[in-house]
C-alpha cells in the first residue's frame, strides 16, 4: 500500500523553490519516494502552498513528518517564510495512469457511495481515454483520504498537466461520453470540489 500525505501551510512563498528542495532533500533521506509541491490558485486556500509526499508505510511518514519539523533548518526555513500549517491529510493509493508530471494540477475532490474495484477500474479505464494524452493530461493518479478531517472518506483524483485547458476540455467530454458516466453511475461517483494548483 502507498501512502500520499499533504501538509499545507501559508505564507511567503518567495523563496519556496528554494524551501521545496530542502524539504525535498529531508524528507527522501526518510525515505519519501517523491516530494512535490504547489501553490493553490483556486479554491478558499488561494495562494497557499501544499507539500505532498509519498510513502511506504504511514508510520513511516508521521515518523519522518516529526523528525524534519523538528530539524533546525526546516525551522529556520519556516519561519523565515512566516510558515503556518492550515491542514495535514493522509490518503491511501488506489489507481495510477499515465505520467503523474506537469506544470499543473487539479484535483477533483469527489465520493463514492459503491467503490468497487472492477467499478473503479472501469473508470480510470474511462478516464485515462478521454484524459491522458492528446493534450489534456500527462497521468492522474487517484487517492481515497483516510485521515483528513472532514474530507476523510472522499477521493482526491489527481490530474496533472500542462495545459489547464486541455483538462477542462477532456473533463467537459467526459460529460456526454457514455462508457465514462456508465463507469460513474456504477461507483456512484460524485464531483464535490476542484483545486487549480501550480507546481513548484
Amino acid at each position: 500500500m502507498t501512502f500520499m500525505a499533504f501538509s499545507q501551510l501559508s505564507g511567503d512563498t518567495s523563496a519556496v523553490s528554494d524551501n521545496l528542495e530542502l524539504a525535498r532533500r529531508l524528507y527522501s533521506a526518510e525515505g519519501a519516494s517523491r516530494v512535490a509541491g504547489s501553490i493553490s490558485l483556486t479554491g478558499q486556500s488561494v495562494g497557499s502552498f501544499t507539500l505532498s509526499t509519498m510513502w511506504d508505510s504511514s508510520d513511516a511518514c508521521f515518523a519522518a513528518r516529526a523528525k524534519v519539523l523538528g530539524m533546525e533548518e526546516m525551522q529556520v526555513a519556516m519561519a523565515a517564510a512566516q510558515a503556518q500549517p492550515l491542514s495535514f491529510a493522509v490518503g491511501t493509493v488506489f489507481g495510477e495512469r499515465g505520467n503523474c508530471e506537469g506544470s499543473h494540477v487539479v484535483a477533483v475532490v469527489g465520493s463514492s457511495s459503491n467503490p468497487t474495484d472492477e467499478g473503479r477500474q472501469k473508470l480510470y479505464d474511462a478516464t485515462e481515454r478521454l484524459l491522458v494524452g492528446n493534450g489534456a493530461c500527462n497521468g492522474f493518479r487517484s487517492v481515497r483520504m483516510v485521515a483528513a478531517g472532514e474530507v476523510t472518506g472522499a477521493f482526491l483524483n489527481i490530474f496533472y498537466t500542462d495545459s489547464v485547458d486541455g483538462f477542462f476540455a477532456g473533463s467537459a467530454e467526459s460529460v456526454t461520453d457514455q462508457e465514462f458516466q456508465t463507469a460513474r453511475a456504477e461507483v456512484g461517483g460524485e464531483i464535490h470540489d476542484r483545486i487549480v494548483s501550480r507546481m513548484v
